[in-house]
């Protein structure tokens, strides 16, 4: 063997750790998904680019976009409130909340280590081919993007009038459902099918109105059987129940809660459409028999309409239907009254291995589990320390006048940011490299052919620089142009005219898109024309490649993430954004100082096998985080006592004043 295995290096593991950690700190500023996008692109890049192998390098590209991606579904879940209950005091409660706080992390990080591992095993053609349905869904979500506000204020002011749906009142959308995505998982289904029909030059497409016109009329003569037979009321009864106990004392009225106030568990446009939802979903369900017999999801679709299809069956299931049968206990819900979109995000999980069993890419099964594993593990811990950090000083813990004094300062600092949120993404970027670092060792070389699907690297290279950039950036506008209460001072104006011309004015939202298209525009018009004539600014190495996407992707969000907080800086800002400054500093030299071009892979004589290997891994973390909940739940309740330990409000999972018993998410109040 004339090549040696690649060897994990300090520095990879540093590198690598840091990486996720600055998008972590970052995506504690702007959330969601889109934010969690930046952590997964930046330590993606590092470990790829650390790895040592030639023929990962040379995808560099990819594994920023399918890192990014992975991370990006955790973004949706609501993983605060696991988190509070460990503060409760009440022992269920706690159990409970250390238990969801490992299962919220290691979703987060399975699907992370997923998204990262894939690009590392798929074959070249399909991971190229890849892209043409991905096109589909972002095309589909880009419009959803833009309009989705819009249309909701519409459909409001068409069914009652004019309606607020900014800020604290999104209950009020006629399409929340849950505090789910689950609209945007079925326009993803839509674009799937719509690419499912294109790629087949829509063959058979008077098949499918055939199918969904009968299904339509099925679905009329079913409902209007139940109708006619007073079946509805049972039917009805049994699938629609309260988002709330009807018989709960309203702890700020003394009066029980209104139960027209209440959420149910179907969204306000079903009871909209009542009278049609009977041919509507009998034509959905034509629709599903034709792309079931006929559908060919060719070019990755698969991959995405296993996901896609996990992710609405899941929370079908599980929130929506079985939460029938534990009303008494707030439904099948992790969170209650919060979002269940973690149901999505276990069907998403679930339908992956599926998929990587089914189309034997065993150790993207494998990576998964490791980096869920110990980012489950992580975020425990994490949330253990702080827990223990918080207790210095503490009024429920001593009454020393002296002592209470010389923690105050300590109490009110930002730190716990520091640890939660940077320090969280540290223990979820060791859990990537150690999987990645298994897979550098033991997956064959891949085989790539240069020229294949060129276009693929420039969508990369657009969506990492671009678009990822402006999904999260634009969310800046808001907070310069938002007046302060008091003084009515707005950093920016909400409305500004163009300088030489008099129309308008436009808001500051638009100037800031067209900007950004402007930008994107030139950038496509360069890396165009790198594919005809490489320009000089570009290095020739994949190697030099990888550092300057990732230098001014780096950059480019830790300038945003300043800009975001300037206008109210002060001290405690010095602990988020000036160590995600200093971090990224460090990592910008590691990234120069010691990556090493990579060496070509040698030849394995068989494939490693990981099934035992992932299995073994999987029952250890199991084991690992039973033990924690048990050693982490006593220490708690050793230092506090029954006692809330003071931080924040005081979340209830369980007992007769849980949360979702005595605040539940009303129609007429603000969404917590």
């Amino acid at each position: 063997m004339s090549q040696s295995l690649p060897k994990l290096r300090w520095s990879a593991v540093f590198l690598g750790m840091l990486s996720l950690s600055i998008g972590w700190g970052i995506r504690g500023n702007f959330g969601h998904e889109y934010g969690a996008m930046i952590a997964g692109a930046l330590c993606a890049i590092a470990v790829c680019l650390f790895s040592g192998r030639e023929d990962w390098t040379n995808r560099v590209l990819y594994f920023a976009v399918f890192g990014a991606c992975g991370w990006a579904f955790g973004g949706s879940m609501a993983y605060m409130l696991p988190l509070g209950y460990t503060h409760s005091g009440h022992p269920p409660t706690q159990i409970y909340g250390f238990l969801t706080t490992f299962l919220t992390g290691f979703l987060w990080a399975s699907m992370g280590g997923a998204g990262t591992a894939y690009p590392a095993v798929e074959d070249q053609q399909k991971l190229t081919q890849l892209y043409k349905p991905i096109c589909w869904v972002l095309a589909i979500w880009a419009v959803h993007f833009f309009v989705e506000d819009h249309l909701a204020q519409w459909y409001l002011a068409v069914q009652q009038g004019a309606q607020d749906l900014t800020g604290d009142f999104r209950q009020k959308d006629p399409f929340y459902w849950l505090d789910s995505d689950w609209l945007e998982a079925c326009l993803a289904l839509l674009a799937l099918c719509l690419f499912d029909l294109w790629d087949r030059r829509f063959a058979k497409v008077h098949v499918l109105v055939l199918f969904a016109a009968f299904g339509a009329l099925a679905g009329w003569l079913v409902q209007l059987l139940l109708i006619r037979t007073g079946w509805i009321d049972p039917f009805l009864a049994a699938l629609v129940h309260p988002q709330g106990d009807p018989n709960a004392i309203n702890p700020a009225t003394g009066l029980p809660f209104a139960p027209g106030d209440m959420l149910t568990n179907w969204p306000q446009v079903f009871y909209d459409i009542a009278r049609h939802l009977g041919w509507i979903f009998g034509m959905l369900a034509g629709a599903t028999i034709y792309f079931v017999r006929y559908g060919k999801w060719r070019s990755g679709a698969s991959l995405l309409m296993h996901l896609t299809l996990g992710a609405i069956l899941a929370f079908l299931i599980g929130p929506v239907l079985l939460s029938n049968l534990f009303k008494d206990v707030g439904g099948f819900r992790l969170v209650p009254p919060r979002g269940d979109n973690w149901a999505m995000c276990l069907g998403i999980f679930i339908a992956m291995l599926v998929y990587m069993l089914r189309n034997r890419l065993i150790p993207v099964a494998f990576a998964s589990i490791v980096a869920g594993v110990v980012g489950g593990l992580g975020l425990m811990i994490a949330q253990f320390l702080k827990m223990l950090a918080i207790a210095p000083g503490s009024p429920l813990i001593t009454d020393n006048p002296a002592l209470r004094q010389a923690w105050a300062h300590w109490r009110s600092a930002n730190w716990h940011s520091i640890l939660t949120e940077q320090g969280v993404g540290l223990l979820y970027g060791l859990g990537i490299v150690l999987a990645m670092a298994m897979l550098a060792r033991r997956v064959p070389p891949l085989h790539d052919r240069p020229g294949v699907r060129r276009w693929t690297n420039v969508f990369s290279v657009v969506f990492i620089l671009n678009v990822l950039v402006y999904i999260n950036l634009v969310k800046n506008v808001e907070v310069w142009t938002h007046a302060d209460k008091s003084t009515g001072f707005r950093a920016v104006p909400e409305l500004m005219k163009p300088p030489l011309f008099d129309v308008g004015p436009f808001s500051t939202y638009l100037w800031f898109t067209a900007i950004f298209l402007l930008i994107t525009l030139a950038t496509i018009i360069l890396l165009v024309v790198h594919l005809r004539k490489p320009l000089a600014v570009v290095p020739s190495t994949w190697l030099g490649k990888g550092q300057l996407v990732y230098l001014a992707f780096l950059w480019t969000m830790v300038v945003g993430n300043f800009e975001r907080a300037l206008i109210g800086f002060n001290g405690q800002r010095l602990a988020t954004e000036g160590a995600v400054f200093v971090n990224g500093l460090i990592a910008m030299l590691l990234l120069l100082c010691f990556a090493r071009q990579p060496k070509p892979m040698p030849q394995q004589a068989a494939t490693p096998r990981f099934g035992w290997l992932t299995a073994g891994f999987a029952i250890g973390g199991l084991a690992v985080m039973l033990l924690c909940t048990a050693l982490f739940t006593g220490t708690i309740r050793r230092i506090y006592g029954q006692r809330h330990d003071g931080w924040g409000r005081q979340n209830l999972r369980l007992g007769p004043d849980a949360d979702w018993r005595m605040h539940p998410i009303l129609k007429s109040e603000q969404h917590r």
